[in-house]
């Protein structure tokens, strides 16, 4: 390890921004994630249906891309292979069932999944996966990060956080070190939940749109995943559930989860009940109220946080988050 390397504590959009920020700085960085695999909210699950192999993007399903830093990444790893724009038939359907194209943008997908976009952001950087960081130890420069399944990783300069604010706050609570500021932003901040459910559907089922907006029930969001660029294998869809239905239903099985939102998709468009299906709860999927602001630094401007629940719902608001957060950790 590099004498000075920082610790990114996250390897999601936000965790990768801020990686590539330190490096351009001249900053080594390593970065510990408790997931299996790079993606977070832009996951995509491969499962063994009966009707093959189905590869389904169940969390973040497309980017948008306005800044300058932000559209230069999609550009890079649509250079990669590793994003594409989708130009499937996108529509909103209103209460009364009229449909309207979305409004003409550019909407980036990873390829073969949401995930590759990630992977990409993330290459060349040293990555921990399926290491969950359950406290802090040290001070400024001699940082040490502990691990759920034991051991000690450092020490480091400078830690940088850019998981959901309710990890966060369980992580510094553990940390015996002053960030009473910080916990008090992210008690403030509230991520509203997601229930998805992927499954596999009769091929010859069309409603006449690839993916769809919708109001006026407990689905908000239903896409067909063979209708994005780069995508192969079992036809599958994959529905969204409202933050207020989730919300509402947040502790239901996933069981219950799948025959509600799928009887309602069966009775609102007539797609035939699926052969599978899965269900995926996400607790923090959509920000709701922020801090306004880019990241914030204890006392000693060598402990940060980012993330997109600073600044909004949208990922490239993470990916900003994490670079001001790398430029400003650079100097520690």
């Amino acid at each position: 390890m590099a004498d000075g390397a920082i610790a990114i504590i996250g390897a999601g959009l936000a965790g990768a921004a801020c990686a590539r920020a330190l490096r351009e700085a001249g900053r080594d960085a390593v970065l510990f994630d408790k997931g299996r695999g790079a993606g977070g909210r832009l996951s995509t699950r491969q499962a063994e249906t009966p009707s093959g192999t189905a590869r389904i993007d169940h969390g973040a399903q497309f980017l948008t891309a306005r800044g300058e830093a932000f559209t230069a990444l999609m550009e890079e790893a649509r250079a990669a292979g590793s994003a594409a724009p989708w130009e499937g038939r996108l529509v909103s359907i209103d209460r009364a069932g009229n449909l309207e194209p979305l409004r003409q943008e550019t909407r980036w997908t990873g390829t073969p999944g949401m995930n590759a976009i990630v992977k990409t952001a993330l290459s060349g950087f040293e990555v921990r996966f399926g290491a969950r960081v359950t406290k802090l130890k040290g001070g400024p420069g001699k940082w040490r990060v502990v691990l759920e399944e034991g051991g000690e990783e450092g020490p480091f300069a400078a830690i940088a956080v850019t998981i959901p604010p309710e990890q966060m706050i369980d992580l510094f609570a553990r940390t015996n070190a002053d960030f009473a500021e910080q916990i008090a932003e992210a008690k403030e901040a509230v991520l509203g939940p997601c229930q998805a459910v992927m499954l596999q559907c009769d091929p010859g089922f069309d409603p006449g749109f690839d993916a769809a907006k919708l109001y006026g029930g407990g689905v908000t969001w239903m896409a067909r995943t063979l209708s994005k660029p780069g995508r192969d294998g079992a036809e599958s869809w994959v529905l969204h559930a409202s933050t207020n239905w989730s919300r509402v239903h947040l502790e239901d099985s996933p069981d219950a989860v799948i025959r509600a939102l799928t009887e309602e998709v069966h009775v609102r468009f007539g797609m035939p009940l699926p052969g599978w299906a899965q269900a995926h709860r996400w607790r923090y999927a959509l920000s709701e109220k922020a801090p306004g602001t880019h990241f914030a630094l204890d006392e000693t401007g060598t402990v940060g946080c980012g993330g997109d629940w600073r600044l909004g719902g949208r990922a490239e608001l993470a990916w900003d988050s994490g670079t001001a957060l790398g430029h400003a950790l650079a100097r520690a």
